[in-house]
């Protein structure tokens, strides 16, 4: 090779590692500002979900009640109808669970503060140790017994040091809430106007936007890119959250039945679990079994037990038929997105997290992202793996 042919190489080599380092540095800033965006394009994923949702539910009516030449102008006004519908049964919702988590959280901490104040941690140590000391025929010496009593103390009050702190945590985060009221007002307005101009003007933006894109290639794409996502987003947000509130109702129902206290805090909690990889309903509903047994309320065990099963078999036949099979995503990879959506985002980054992930594959399978990064690498490797080519001999010239 000669010094002209290595010079070329070298700097096709250095060209394409600058080529390289400039993709990663716009994918990190495209992503850094994706995640700023994300958190303002909640609201109109959400207005998107509700009209995916009434367009589903008005389409075989539409089709019943109307001619094939008026079925879109008929699609579209029951649609809106669902649409309204639909608004006012959430917001029903809505304002019930927030009236019973409150009053069951308030009852908590009256209940919790009651029982912090008249708990007698030296008497119930002394009482529970007395039936394993050697006196009894246990193991316990009178110097352990006076050892285990003083450390129970001292974390029994570094528990009630804690409890104020605590309880003026909660009120502070309520208290914020209430701050925030106004940006809630102004999200719930963006959900409500997004969800009733999707109805009715994004067939005709999409129209607009096809018409001004030259590329019929990316067009296309751009079309198929539409198409997945409104079915991904659709299936994916809007089928766990349904699957989310069916959950809760059903938890909800087997711990009134039960007669458990705090009923729909523990339902709301066994929803969140469930949606969760692995763990499920049980991670909840066994240690609420546990404390009925302890205080005797067989009857409510039988019930959670029954509760349960009847539980998971309906989750086993209502999540393929809602999710369908649009959603292939493996378990870690569940846990990767929600991981790295808390921490971006915060607690709504334990459902936009999973949800970008779906966005950002269904992205590089429409535009073949993910073959084209990976040519470009081995273009660059296959550079620095060339074998140099072995030096001609001066008797093969000669000849």
């Amino acid at each position: 090779m000669t010094d002209l042919e290595r010079y070329n190489r070298d700097k096709a080599t250095v060209i394409s590692m600058i080529k390289f380092i400039l993709m990663v540095l716009i994918v990190g800033v495209l992503l850094f500002i994706g995640t700023k965006l994300v958190a303002v394009l909640v609201p109109f994923i959400i207005g998107f979900l509700l009209a995916k949702t009434s367009f589903a539910l008005a389409e075989p009516l539409a089709k019943k009640i109307s001619k094939p030449s008026k079925y879109k102008e008929y699609r579209r006004k029951i649609s809106t109808v669902i649409y309204i519908i639909l608004l006012v049964i959430i917001a029903l919702v809505i304002i019930w669970c927030c009236t019973m988590l409150v009053e069951q959280g308030l009852r908590a901490i009256n209940t919790l503060s009651k029982l912090v104040s008249g708990f007698d941690a030296p008497g119930f140590t002394t009482e529970f140790l007395n039936r394993f000391t050697k006196e009894n025929g246990g193991f316990i010496t009178p110097s352990m017994m006076e050892t285990i009593q003083e450390n129970f103390q001292n974390v029994f009050e570094m528990v009630l040091q804690k409890v104020p702190g605590f309880i003026t945590g909660i009120f502070t985060g309520i208290w914020s809430m209430i701050e925030n009221l106004p940006y809630g007002i102004f999200v719930v307005i963006c959900i409500i106007l997004s969800g009733y101009y999707f109805i009715n003007d994004g067939p005709n933006v999409l129209k607009a936007y096809l018409k001004r894109v030259p590329n019929k290639s990316f067009r296309m794409k751009s079309v198929s890119l539409l198409n997945d996502l409104s079915v991904t987003l659709f299936r994916a947000l809007g089928g766990y959250v349904a699957l989310l509130v069916i959950t809760a109702v059903e938890a909800w129902i087997a711990f009134k039945l039960a007669g458990v206290n705090y009923a729909v805090i523990l339902a709301l909690v066994t929803a969140v679990i469930d949606f969760l990889p692995v763990l499920g309903i049980s991670a909840t509903m066994i240690p609420v079994m546990c404390y009925l047994g302890l205080h005797h309320n067989f009857t409510g065990v039988i019930i959670l037990v029954i509760a349960m099963a009847i539980m998971t078999v309906l989750r086993r036949v209502l999540e393929p038929a809602i999710l369908g099979k649009s959603l292939h995503l493996h378990p870690l990879m569940m846990l990767l997105g929600m991981a790295l959506g808390v921490y971006i985002w915060g607690a709504i980054g334990f459902l936009l997290g999973p949800t970008m992930l779906i966005i950002i594959l269904d992205v590089c399978k429409v535009f073949e992202i993910d073959k084209k990064v990976m040519n470009f690498l081995s273009r660059v490797l296959s550079n620095f793996m060339k074998k140099p080519e072995e030096p001609i001999e001066e008797s093969s010239k000669a000849e």
